[in-house]
């Protein structure tokens, strides 16, 4: 064997190391990125369910206060009806 194809072999012996230690590298990130993106929509969903909830509880507040404010209103035409009087 010639040192010419000595080298040739272990050129090509490392290319397939560097390509390895790529691959590898690549997908030890895409492990660590899939839990990174099954955390986030665990917590998007915690969220928005959150929030559904807040939005409702908001909502019932509103209603409420329409109806003393619609009360109040009711309140005033009859104190400016007594006035007019």
């Amino acid at each position: 064997m010639t040192w010419e194809i000595a080298l040739g072999i272990f050129a090509l012996a490392g290319f397939v190391i560097s390509i390895c230690a790529f691959v590898g590298k690549l997908s030890n990130t895409l492990g660590v990125l899939e839990n990174t993106i099954g955390t986030l929509t665990r917590t998007i969903a915690e969220l928005k369910q959150n929030s559904h909830s807040t939005h409702e509880k908001l909502f019932d507040l509103i209603s409420q206060d329409e109806k003393i404010i619609a009360n109040h209103e009711v309140r005033i035409a009859d104190l400016e009806k007594e006035r007019k009087q």
